[in-house]
C-alpha cells in the first residue's frame, strides 16, 4: 500500500473516531508539514503552533470535512491557508497581499539533501538557482516537486488558473536551468596560453 492509499485509510478511520488512525497521520505528516510552514512563516514556534492548531481543528471537524481523496493535499492546503491568516494577522511584511498571497519560501542545501539525494556541489547549485526566483514561481516549484502536488492542486491552492501555474513552472525551471549554467560556466577555471 502506498503513502497516499495509507493516508487515506487512516482518514477513514479517523472518521469512525479512530484517534489512534489520526495520530498515524499527524506522525506521518507533520515533519513536512511543520517543514513547509517554517518556510512561509520564517518562525519555529508560529509554525509549531499553527501546525497544532491545524491538527485539533481537523479533529473537531473531521465529521463536517468527510471523505477526503487526497489526504496530504488537502493537509498541506489547509496548513498554507492558516499559515496565511497568520502572516496578514501577526507578520503582513512576510505576506505579499498584491501577488495573491505569494510566500517567499527560502531553500538552503540542507532542505536540498532532505528532499533530494544529489551530490553536494549540485545541491548548492540547485538551492541559490531557486533561491533567486521570484517568490511566485519558488513556491509552485516547492509544491510541484519537493511535495508532489499537481499543477490542479497548486491552481486550487493558490487561487490561480491552471496555465498561469504550468507557466510559473516552466518559467521557474528554465531561469533556474539558465542559473545553474551559468554558474558552472563561471565555476570552470579557464586555462591560460
Amino acid at each position: 500500500m502506498n503513502n497516499s492509499s495509507q493516508l487515506t485509510k487512516w482518514w477513514e478511520e479517523t472518521l469512525d473516531g479512530n484517534a489512534r488512525s489520526f495520530n498515524c497521520i499527524h506522525d506521518n505528516l507533520y515533519a513536512g508539514l511543520f517543514f513547509y510552514l517554517l518556510k512561509i512563516v520564517k518562525d519555529e514556534d508560529a509554525a509549531q503552533d499553527i501546525l497544532q492548531e491545524l491538527f485539533i481543528k481537523l479533529w473537531e471537524r473531521k465529521e463536517r470535512l468527510g471523505r477526503i481523496t487526497n489526504v496530504k493535499y488537502y493537509f498541506y492546503k489547509s496548513a498554507r491557508s492558516c499559515a496565511i491568516n497568520y502572516l496578514k494577522a501577526a507578520r503582513p511584511e512576510l505576506l505579499d497581499l498584491q501577488s495573491h498571497q505569494c510566500i517567499d519560501i527560502e531553500f538552503s542545501p540542507e532542505d536540498i539533501i532532505v528532499n533530494r539525494e544529489t551530490g553536494i556541489q549540485a545541491q548548492h547549485l540547485l538551492a541559490n538557482a531557486l533561491n533567486l526566483l521570484p517568490k511566485r514561481q519558488k513556491e509552485m516549484i516547492f509544491l510541484k516537486y519537493f511535495d508532489d502536488w499537481t499543477y490542479d492542486q497548486i491552481a486550487e491552492a493558490t487561487g490561480l488558473q491552471y496555465q498561469s501555474v504550468v507557466n510559473h513552472v516552466h518559467r521557474g525551471i528554465n531561469q533556474m536551468r539558465h542559473i545553474i549554467t551559468e554558474n558552472k560556466r563561471l565555476a570552470k577555471p579557464e586555462l591560460a596560453i
